[in-house]
């Protein structure tokens, strides 16, 4: 398959998508938008499916893929100062897969969410690339501060990563942990309040 059958059939998908939505589109979805987000959705996708070109029914049955395809499409929008748009292809995220992620979070490529139902990741959040975030996680404010979080960094179900802080590269957070501190590169922080148990600091 050619990248231009990816978008063609990407473009059917996304179109299905917002006629049988509740949400009101002014307009259809472009191919150039789709083609535009494509470099960093194909690493998104070889997270799930390694070595493949993407396959829209692979996507049309991955609720995971459906929530950070739309995602990357909003922010694409919501750069170009499109907030309109941006707000409803999040919508339509958050509608079809369970899965809330705000179109003004900035995250790198290489994103994988796992079952991911009930994921939320907050307004204005950092994430850096090849990160891998489980079910029932919550990124977002504390007191005003989202968090920085760095490469390679997973995160199990359950927990919540609060406020301005800055989580470092390479870091395993436990689930169920509640994150309201910085953690080091290389850590694994569990509980809650998360406390640290491994770090490359003391190696």
């Amino acid at each position: 398959m050619t990248e231009e059958n990816e978008v063609t059939a990407l473009v059917a998908l996304i179109s299905y998508w917002m006629k049988s939505s509740p949400f009101s589109f002014p307009k259809k979805i472009d191919s150039a938008l789709v083609k535009s987000i494509l470099p960093v959705f194909i690493t998104d996708y070889h997270r799930e499916f390694p070595d493949e070109l993407i396959d829209a029914e692979n996507v049309a049955l991955s609720p995971t893929l459906q929530a950070i395809l739309l995602y990357r499409l909003a922010r694409h929008l919501h750069l170009a100062k499109s907030e309109s748009d941006a707000l409803r292809y999040s919508r339509l995220g958050r509608f079809l897969s369970g899965i809330e992620i705000y179109h003004s979070a900035e995250i790198g490529k290489g994103l994988q969410l796992v079952h991911g139902l009930g994921t939320v990741i907050g307004s204005r959040c950092t994430i850096g690339d090849n990160a891998t975030i489980y079910q029932g996680v919550t990124l977002g404010d504390r007191k005003g501060g989202r968090p920085i979080i760095g490469n390679n960094v997973v995160i199990f179900a359950g927990s919540m990563v609060l406020g301005e802080l800055t989580v470092g590269a390479d870091v395993t957070v436990g689930a169920n942990s509640v994150c309201m501190v910085d953690i080091p590169m290389g850590a694994t922080a569990i509980g809650s309040p998360a406390k640290i148990i491994k770090s490359d600091i003391d190696a």
